[in-house]
């Protein structure tokens, strides 16, 4: 998944430099952001269709050897997923895409409350089934529950109920992340066309990054003034939630950073994306020298103590952008959005 990241970081870059298809021979940010964009939605749309697949596959013939890909295509699908989650405006927004995609947080454990009921259901569902019903059993962390949770050890995945239900949603996931792909491709006139969507992708990063602070990060370690709450982190099952927090900066660094820079060039303040680069390319050598797991790390305080340096290098990169570059490109903002209503 990195790897795939990277292509697309340099496929993102080469946007800085060559005219696109419906834009002037000069290419503008929105230009570089909604191509970029394209591409990472393009890669999540791939991913889901591997994972659909591979659930598949370990249906007909479950294995160990399937059973490990099935979980790797899993994370690769959900790290496509977290890379785009920068972007909350636009076709996400439309049937609550991103809820669908990932119910969280989950306070009441409704994705297992829906995992059983279905797991219970007379009859199989289909995607359609799981279209109809409840965000918490549509995406990535229903079937994080079906793959990684300790009440699955009484039935096992390759059981009809759990991989009937395994399939019906892997579908209906990469039937909305196909949609969500074309529905961004058909976005682009408007996007290109309407120069308020230069504020609405930066304030839609800034915001992404305040949710990384302080929801993704500051609450299930307990650094915003509760007591540490591991069950509140992303993917706390499968021990993934530090993966997860790479993917989003990395698809910051692939899918918005080209964009960011050509904007601030336009400014005459390159320091500032230069500022915002360096940081960034910290922050993520940071987070990927941390373990892969969050709820781990609150009873290891050499681990706890990597999560705070991360913690600090994410702060500081939304400093950054939400205070120093938001200023510098006139952008005003009211209210911090992660603090509630």
């Amino acid at each position: 998944m990195i790897a795939s990241f990277r292509r697309l970081g340099l496929l993102a870059c080469t946007l800085l430099a060559a005219p696109l298809s419906f834009a002037s021979d000069t290419p503008t940010p929105r230009d570089i952001w909604h191509g970029a964009v394209e591409m990472q939605y393009a890669e999540l749309s791939a991913a889901s269709e591997r994972l659909e697949a591979s659930a598949t596959r370990f249906c007909q013939s479950p294995d160990e050897s399937l059973r490990q890909r099935l979980e790797n295509d899993w994370l690769s699908a959900y790290q496509a997923w977290q890379a785009v989650r920068f972007i909350q405006f636009g076709p996400v927004e439309q049937n609550s895409r991103g809820w669908q995609l990932q119910f969280w947080p989950d306070r009441k454990n409704l994705v297992g409350r829906k995992v059983n009921s279905w797991l219970k259901a007379p009859d199989a569902p289909d995607a359609q089934d799981i279209a109809n019903d409840s965000v918490a059993i549509q995406g990535f962390p229903a079937l994080e529950y079906l793959l990684y949770d300790d009440a699955m050890g009484e039935l096992a995945l390759s059981d009809p109920a759990a991989c009937n239900l395994m399939q019906a949603i892997t579908t209906h996931l990469a039937d909305t992340t196909n949609a969500l792909h074309r529905d961004w491709q058909a976005f682009g006139e408007h996007y290109l066309e309407t120069p308020d969507y230069t504020e609405t992708t930066l304030t839609s990063a800034i915001q992404a990054l305040e949710i990384l602070e302080d929801k993704r990060l500051g609450e299930p370690m307990g650094l915003k003034g509760a007591p540490a709450n591991g069950y509140l982190a992303e993917a706390w099952r499968s021990e993934q939630t530090v993966r997860l927090v790479e993917s989003s900066l990395e698809g910051l660094r692939t899918g918005f950073m080209p964009g960011l820079t050509a904007l601030l060039r336009e400014a005459d303040a390159m320091p500032l994306a230069e500022a915002f680069r360096d940081q960034l390319d910290k922050t993520l050598a940071q987070a990927s020298e941390q373990p892969p797991g969050l709820v781990p790390a609150l009873e290891d305080a050499e681990a706890f103590r990597g999560l705070q340096s991360l913690y600090l290098d994410i702060s500081q990169l939304r400093h950054l952008l939400g205070n120093e570059i938001a200023a510098e490109l006139g952008l005003v903002r009211g209210f911090n959005s992660s603090d509630g209503d």
